[in-house]
């Protein structure tokens, strides 16, 4: 989520340099990307030989000194490959460490809970401890993540079924564009008084995937 958040992605050489017609001010190469990455993010948390360095890059610092070896360790190359494949064309991922991190939560509440549909628990989810969550020094968290933290909280707990229609959604399709309206009262009534905050696209699906995914773990795991 912090620091480097841009998308660096080509998809097909053809596609990355077309201008397009944007929804939204958002160029159709920005879409194509984001589609490709969500689905590149959903291949990895489904390779259980991946399991263990997902989950060791996910509680590494975001921008620390290990935080783009772990990126990559966890990366699952092959996973490109068959997105290539399907596509039928030719992909080139210049990743970034938060991108790819921002992409693996909303992939793993798809994994674990696309099923059962949303996932109401998450309103009642105890609070999250982030010395529980990473392996570090909390104090060396980047600078905005703890108020996109909050605020990615804030909204999954105001509405969780506003928070799952965005997570299974594919990015910018139609479904997306319904699930931002759902949750536009839940961000209207998250933001402080007198702050103010621009949140694009991805960054939204970052910030309440992570939550999302989370708080609907703890709430899973919460007597009844």
């Amino acid at each position: 989520m912090a620091g480097s958040v841009a998308m660096i992605v080509a998809v097909a050489a053809g596609l990355a340099g077309q201008p397009g017609a944007a929804q939204s001010g958002v160029p159709e190469s920005t879409k194509h990307a984001e589609a490709y990455l969500a689905e590149f993010a959903n291949c990895v948390v489904a390779q259980k030989s991946h399991a263990a360095p997902v989950g060791r890059f996910l509680r590494v610092i975001p921008d620390s000194a290990g935080f783009y070896p772990a990126s990559m360790k966890a990366a699952d190359l092959h996973c490109l490959d068959a997105a290539a494949r399907r596509s039928g064309s030719v992909l080139e991922m210049r990743m970034q460490p938060a991108t790819f991190r921002d992409a693996l939560y909303p992939a793993l509440y798809r994994r674990d809970f696309a099923r059962q549909g949303p996932v109401m628990a998450i309103a009642t989810a105890a609070p999250a401890l982030l010395s529980a969550e990473f392996d570090g020094d909390l104090a060396t968290l980047p600078a905005n993540y703890r108020i996109q933290r909050a605020l990615g909280d804030c909204v999954a707990r105001a509405s969780p079924a506003g928070a799952h229609a965005l997570l299974m959604a594919t990015p910018y399709d139609r479904r997306e564009d319904e699930a931002v309206a759902m949750l536009r009262p839940a961000l209207a009534g998250c933001v402080v008084q007198g702050q103010t905050v621009r949140l694009d696209r991805a960054t939204l699906r970052a910030v309440v995937g992570e939550a999302a995914y989370k708080l609907a773990r703890a709430g899973a795991a919460s007597p009844a």
